[in-house]
């Protein structure tokens, strides 16, 4: 073990009973939904360990978007989950408990956990749809991996926020963003951080792998990766991440728009024009995606 990797058990350990536990429907959730062939009622048992959860799943069947004018208020979960679909109510159950999650650490005046928590749902929402466009047939893992590849931050903030803050000054006054300010001055780095706290979290190894090496564009330096489909996700989320850092969708600590990797374009096989309308559809599902956030950011 290198004196890099026993830093970084030392902050993970050091975390330990500070940083907030994986809510239970959360963990439950991405435990099955990576199979297809999960049953409707294990969803609906799990959505049920969550009032709040249920709550927010009967907001956004309500909204006008799925309840047409004149028709009756939806008051149960059959009935909402008919309505939304399945895929809908599983993205809300896991943006909702992701969104608690984040209220659980102190983040200072200029950083919220409502803005990291969009960035965070509009990666997973691009890396989903991106997945789709590839006709790459893991949409579902691409969005839970897109979700959670920022944990790493949390984690940074609960064990120094003053260098946490200190890094997000130094990357507005330079340009940089947050990956960059950390290599730069040698910081910790989120990213490795985030694998490590996925890992200790028992998350999906698949999970963990995305967020570890989500900024990492050579395939040979994910020492750890040998399956290419887990290579290619990982390419997925981290063009998904430079695409919604240049839309300014959300907030991840810095001001810098990143274009996506003209690498990672060639190896997902996308050309300018596939860029283009891809980005037009896009903005379209996250202009939707932002009237259900909303919704869901309303206690």
């Amino acid at each position: 073990m290198t004196n890099a990797d026993e830093a970084y058990d030392s902050i993970v350990n050091s975390l330990k009973g500070q940083l907030p536990s994986l809510p239970i429907v959360m963990d439950e959730l991405m435990t099955i939904i990576s199979d297809p062939n999960a049953a409707l009622y294990a969803i609906k048992d799990i959505i049920r360990l969550d009032p709040s959860i249920y709550a927010q799943i009967l907001k956004v069947v309500n909204t006008v978007q799925y309840r047409g004018d004149g028709e009756p208020r939806i008051s149960n979960l059959d009935d909402a989950m008919q309505r939304l679909g399945l895929e809908k109510v599983k993205r809300i159950a896991l943006n909702n408990s992701v969104l608690a999650l984040f209220e659980k650490v102190k983040f200072p005046n200029n950083f919220s956990p409502e803005s990291l928590w969009i960035h965070s749902v509009g990666v997973a929402v691009t890396s989903s749809c991106l997945a789709d466009f590839l006709h790459f047939p893991m949409s579902d893992q691409a969005y839970s991996c897109g979700l959670i590849h920022d944990i790493g931050k949390l984690a940074k903030l609960k064990f120094d926020q003053s260098k946490f803050c200190e890094e997000l000054t130094k990357s507005e006054e330079s340009g940089l963003d947050n990956y960059q300010t950390e290599i730069a001055q040698g910081s910790i780095r989120h990213d490795l951080l985030g694998g490590l706290i996925a890992k200790s979290w028992g998350i999906s190894k698949l999970v963990g792998s995305v967020a570890k090496w989500h900024h990492e564009e050579e395939r040979s330096k994910r020492t750890d990766i040998e399956d290419p489909d887990i290579h290619k996700l990982i390419d997925i989320v981290q063009f998904s991440n430079s695409l919604i850092n240049e839309m300014k969708f959300g907030n991840s600590g810095h001001n810098k728009k990143v274009m996506p990797s003209a690498r990672i374009m060639r190896r997902l096989q996308m050309s300018e024009d596939q860029l283009n309308e891809f980005e037009e559809k896009l903005k379209i599902e996250l202009a939707r995606e932002k009237e259900h956030l909303v919704v869901l950011s309303k206690n």
